[in-house]
């Protein structure tokens, strides 16, 4: 009973924070809609894509190893760990900036964002890997206090700064994304002040760390990768095959659906600790209450987002400025595939405790090209709620390949739970 107490505290402790996470940019909408243009809005919606493609990059992923190889190793070699990390961080962010100055031109033509912009973004995606490292450890430890505070200081700076820089200094677009670079390395370097104030990383003392924390990092890339195909090419190909204004609208669209998507990632955090600890040992009467909870998590993700969906024309009425209303039609098919994204969430916590992260990747990978397929011709087709669409067939196939696979790796009794008079 107290493990449930701890895991709704922490839950109610991390949606709460996602909830004024969510809070702030939706502050942050009314205005910006009505001072920036859709190409401004769209400009900031590439922007942002840029900083997450490059996560993908800076760190090669093994910031994910800290989380579950707290579990694994003895206390005393962790900051060791922590610090193998960190020095991947540094090597890799050395050479996809190499990389993104050579490419600069072609990139730029693709993203439609400025060079010197494309730099920053490289900047801010390593400076975000030292944020979720700490993050991460304070989720292991339960926490939960300490990391809503740290992340609603981030958004709140974020979001003065931005305000600060476009409505006194009247920038543009810049504005915003200035604004979000220098509250990320702002937030970056307390984060690190903190890890070594705390004794939590140190200098690596041996190479198996790097070598591990590699072995469960390298192998996600594709996965991340697959990931960033299904939430990033719907803002490319709008981009390219309609126009930046198009892209802002949509971004609006996805900022609504968004919603959905802060709380199921606030419970993941808060229950994806308690899963890992829980299945250590194999208890088939825990795993049927699991199971049954897991089933109840679906029903209540889905009517969630078919409300959101439902009241998206009445809230962009009132939230946003007339030139951005007409992503209503897309929110219902981007809320769906948030809700498709939450129950992913619930199922993939198995593979990653089995540390099979190589099929993880196959699964995404596959379901990023499908998206890429499905985007054009959805688009061609419907426009933007195409790309809704697409996005909403695309949550819903990982998701579903992802709970076959946890299934083949880690069992549970998915069937018996749902249909116990036939066991």
């Amino acid at each position: 009973m107290n493990s449930v107490k701890s895991l709704l505290c922490n839950a109610s402790v991390y949606t709460g924070t996602n909830i004024l996470n969510a809070g702030i940019p939706f502050l942050l909408l009314p205005v910006l809609t009505r001072v920036l243009s859709p190409t401004d809005y769209g400009t900031i919606a590439m922007f942002g894509i840029v900083v997450t493609i490059m996560g993908a990059f800076t760190g090669l992923s093994v910031h994910g190893a800290v989380g579950v190889r707290y579990f694994h190793l003895d206390r005393q070699r962790m900051p060791s760990y922590v610090g193998s990390c960190l020095a991947i961080l540094i090597v890799s962010s050395a050479v996809v900036l190499g990389v993104v100055a050579v490419g600069r031109p072609w990139l730029e033509l693709i993203t439609h964002v400025p060079g010197d912009w494309l730099m920053v973004a490289v900047l801010v995606s390593s400076a975000q890997f030292v944020i979720n490292i700490r993050l991460s450890l304070w989720q292991v430890q339960y926490k939960a206090i300490r990391y809503g505070a740290f992340q609603i200081s981030q958004s709140l700076l974020n979001a003065g700064l931005s305000l600060f820089l476009i409505l006194s200094l009247g920038m543009a677009w810049q504005g915003r994304a200035l604004g979000q670079a220098a509250a990320i390395t702002a937030f970056m370097l307390i984060a690190l002040f903190l890890l070594l104030r705390r004794a939590e990383a140190s200098w690596p003392t041996n190479t198996s760390d790097a070598r591990d924390a590699l072995k469960f990092g390298v192998p996600l890339i594709p996965h991340v990768i697959g990931g960033l195909l299904i939430v990033t090419t719907d803002r490319f190909m709008i981009t390219n095959m309609l126009d930046l204004a198009q892209a802002g609208i949509y971004m609006v669209a996805l900022q609504m659906g968004m919603v959905l998507g802060l709380l199921t990632d606030s419970f993941n955090r808060a229950f994806a600790p308690y899963l890992m600890e829980a299945l250590v040992k194999k208890d088939r009467a825990r795993d049927f209450k699991i199971v049954r909870w897991t089933y109840i998590y679906f029903i209540v993700v889905t009517v969630v987002a078919l409300l959101l969906g439902a009241t998206a024309p009445h809230l962009l009425g009132v939230l946003v400025g007339e030139q951005f209303r007409a992503a209503a039609g897309a929110v219902l098919y981007v809320a769906i595939g948030y809700a498709f994204g939450g129950m992913y969430y619930m199922v993939a916590n198995y593979i990653f405790f089995m540390s099979k992260t190589g099929y993880l990747a196959v699964v995404t990978f596959a379901s990023g090209v499908f998206n890429i397929v499905a985007t054009y011709f959805l688009i061609k087709l419907n426009g933007v709620i195409g790309a809704a669409q697409a996005f909403m067939l695309s949550q819903a196939l990982i998701f579903l390949c992802t709970w076959w696979l946890a299934q083949c790796f880690r069992p549970m009794p998915w069937r018996e739970a749902l249909f116990p008079e036939n066991t």
